[in-house]
């Protein structure tokens, strides 16, 4: 079988996929449709793919994306072409967990005032910053990065709580709330993670509603998707003082416009789309398409199916 992939995916783990008996074939970086068909079967991709006219791609049976987000993707035609598409959901839930960790911390020890205070050789004792311990953390999903950052932040002593649409138990949350239940809760939780997919239920879960509800002087973690949280609302949220703080890695235009006030406050942290990042990447990067690679052969079974329905 053929596969289609970039050059990166190509020199980094070329001999690994020919090893298991498929073909490579990459596509032109200047123009992705400089060729019309590849005669591929399988495609091997990040978001690149969204640039792909992938309706001329006639032998198209997979895609196995290196991302967790899909999207980039038009999920309707791939549905009715049944194309089976998976992400690699799970993959990064360790790294990303500890960028959670390093937000919370990040704001509660005022890193910013510590840095400049270093950067100009400032000698600033305090008695007073903010802890992490007896405080009550949600997480907005409860898949594999939400558990591993719940199960970092048990030494801290926090109340792990979770939401999912249904309320089911999850370890290790101590509380898990449904959709009836999630706005009687909001008020009561000090952090607020957001963990949801992309889809058309989740777009601006956190809206400006919602922020009302918040306990004052809450702190938000976005390293899910920009589009779950109404940016403009949490924004102004984040100038009345309703917020405390936002660790964000992620916006709902990315790269972030210059002209963002988010870049100027003092109490937001933003990282550029990189809490998946790892000393581990590489490895991390392709695991998900190489375990479905195998299973094409008849080794395993598929993993991160992706559900059209669902989104996800």
């Amino acid at each position: 079988m053929r596969i289609l992939t970039s050059h990166s995916i190509e020199k980094k783990f070329g001999d690994t996929i020919r090893d298991l008996g498929y073909e490579i074939i990459t596509y032109d970086e200047k123009d992705v449709n400089a060729k019309e068909d590849y005669g591929e079967e399988i495609i091997i991709a990040s978001d690149w793919v969204k640039d792909l006219d992938i309706t001329k791609h006639k032998n198209l049976k997979y895609i196995f994306t290196i991302t967790v987000g899909i999207d980039y993707l038009d999920l309707d035609y791939l549905k009715e072409n049944n194309i089976i598409l998976t992400n690699n959901n799970g993959i990064y839930a360790e790294p990303i967990s500890e960028w959670i960790v390093y937000g919370l911390l990040q704001i509660e020890k005022s890193d910013r005032k510590n840095i400049k205070n270093q950067e100009k050789k400032v000698w600033a004792p305090r008695a007073h910053s903010f802890n992490l311990y007896d405080k009550k953390i949600l997480f907005l999903g409860t898949g594999s990065i939400a558990i591993a950052a719940a199960n970092r932040l048990m030494g801290f002593e926090m109340e792990l709580n979770g939401f999912n649409t249904d309320g089911r138990k999850v370890e290790p949350f101590t509380n898990v709330y449904s959709i009836d239940e999630i706005d009687e809760v909001l008020g009561d939780m000090d952090y607020v993670v957001m963990c949801l997919p992309d889809t058309k239920d989740t777009h601006h879960f956190l809206n400006r509603d919602r922020f009302k509800k918040m306990k004052d002087k809450a702190v938000i973690v976005n390293i899910s998707r920009g589009a779950t949280i109404d940016e403009e609302a949490m924004i102004d949220a984040l100038k009345s003082g309703k917020l405390k703080g936002a660790s964000l890695d992620v916006f709902e235009e990315e790269p972030l416009g210059e002209d963002s006030p988010l870049w100027d406050m003092e109490n937001v942290y933003i990282y550029p789309h990189i809490s998946f990042s790892s000393e581990d990447h590489e490895e991390r990067e392709i695991k998900s398409a190489l375990n479905n690679l195998k299973a094409l052969k008849g080794d395993g079974d598929f993993v991160n199916i992706i559900d059209f329905d669902k989104g996800y």
